[in-house]
Formats: C-alpha cells, structure tokens, sequence
C-alpha cells in the first residue's frame, strides 16, 4: 500500500519540476538558470527537460495554464517556488490527477477510490 504522501514526493513534485523546468525553458532560461529557481541540479534540470523523469503522465489543461502562470511569475517577479508548487499541487489534488496515479501505482485500490477525500 502506499500512502498519498508517497505519491506526492515520488510523482507529483518530480511531475510538477519537469513541466515548470520546460516552461522556464520556453523563457530563454539556461539550465543553470533554471536549477537555479528551481533548487535543482543542473542534472536534474537536464533529466526534466529531456524526459528522462516524470514522463509518464499527462496534464489537463488547467494544470497546464497553472504551470505557464508560475513559470510566468517565476521569470518576471522571481516568485516564491515553494508557493507556486504548492498551487499546482492543490489544483492536482482537487481535479483527482493525485488519484489517478495513485490507482496506476497502487494495485491495492480500487478504480472508484476516493480515500483521500472521504
């Protein structure tokens, strides 16, 4: 069994830092420039940014948008990385992307489950 938690740590933030690292890239960012708002290794970035991490899961466009509106802010007003991971990730939670990954990795659940919002 894995808890939600798990989930966060191994597949929404890495989720969350590849699409970021790729919309910075699309700002004419470097990768060191990158990492850099990021709190990432250059490597990291170089991983996100190739596929090479969090590759397997597909956005909604409303996350898409979120992601675009952070990285927006993230070049322009150098915002707070921490807020703005934390908005996407509340936006993951309420749509359900949180559970869907959850099913695909948990063979313990059920393809109705709704335990993190009972």
């Amino acid at each position: 069994m894995m808890y939600p938690q798990e989930i966060e740590v191994w597949y929404i933030l890495p989720l969350i830092r590849k699409e970021l690292a790729k919309a910075l890239l699309n700002y004419n960012l470097t990768q060191k420039e990158i990492a850099s708002k990021l709190g990432l290794t250059e490597a990291a970035v170089s991983q996100y940014i190739n596929e090479k991490r969090a590759s397997l899961i597909n956005l909604d466009n409303n996350i898409k948008e979120a992601i675009e509106k952070s990285a927006k802010k993230m070049t322009r007003q150098n915002a707070n990385i921490i807020k703005e991971i934390g908005l996407i990730s509340d936006i993951l939670r309420k749509n359900k992307t949180i559970c869907k990954i959850h099913i695909e990795n948990d063979k313990s659940l059920k393809k109705d489950c709704n335990l993190c919002f009972e």
